[in-house]
């Protein structure tokens, strides 16, 4: 069986990553990382399905023992990536798409992790912004904070390998799968 793949997308708060993978997730070659948070559930996110949801200190008993490839901590909560489901993926054959910040995609080249890293772009300030109130769980204040985040989550573009600029869902989803697939199975 042929050893899998691991693949980073990446972007600002707000671009539409969860959004992305979740359709990239349909293809049966493709797995989707559940990161691990602090963060409370918003309104209609499972455990275990959309994150774990986990107490800080089961956050950090997990950094302890070494169970997380990467985490972070982003405005005052921790999320961080599980190793054990990346390595049975890979092992499976499978492309293990992580949907992870900036900081998270960093940590991940810093320490070596063979990956595609792909970088997600909203396609102007204003889109994002929007995306941003459109999600109804954020404050005002929080909204500014992301949007403030953003501008430095931006320069990091240049740290990776592939950029698409979230702008239709369908085709975005395409341009990805042509990258991770390249010639004419890519569609599939």
């Amino acid at each position: 069986m042929a050893r899998g793949k691991v693949v980073v997308v990446s972007g600002p708060s707000g671009v539409g990553k969860t959004t992305v993978c979740g359709e990239l997730a349909r293809d049966p070659r493709i797995r989707l990382a559940v990161s691990a948070t602090t963060r409370p559930p918003r309104e209609n996110e499972k455990d275990g399905v959309d994150y774990h949801f986990l107490a800080r200190e089961q956050f950090e008993g997990k950094i302890n023992s070494g169970e997380l490839l990467e985490y972070a901590e982003i405005l005052g909560q921790y999320y961080g990536t599980l190793r054990k489901p990346l390595q049975d993926a890979v092992s499976a054959g499978l492309v293990y798409v992580l949907s992870i910040d900036v900081q998270g995609a960093r940590t991940l080249r810093e320490k070596g992790i063979e990956a595609t890293f792909i970088f997600l772009l909203p396609p102007d300030a204003d889109t994002l912004s929007a995306r941003l109130e459109n999600r109804g769980t954020e404050t005002k204040t929080s909204i500014q904070k992301r949007l403030k985040l953003s501008e430095t989550e931006m320069q990091e573009k240049r740290h990776y390998e592939y950029a698409v600029v979230n702008d239709r869902l369908d085709s975005t989803v395409q341009k990805i799968k042509d990258i991770l697939f390249p010639g004419p199975l890519s569609s599939q």
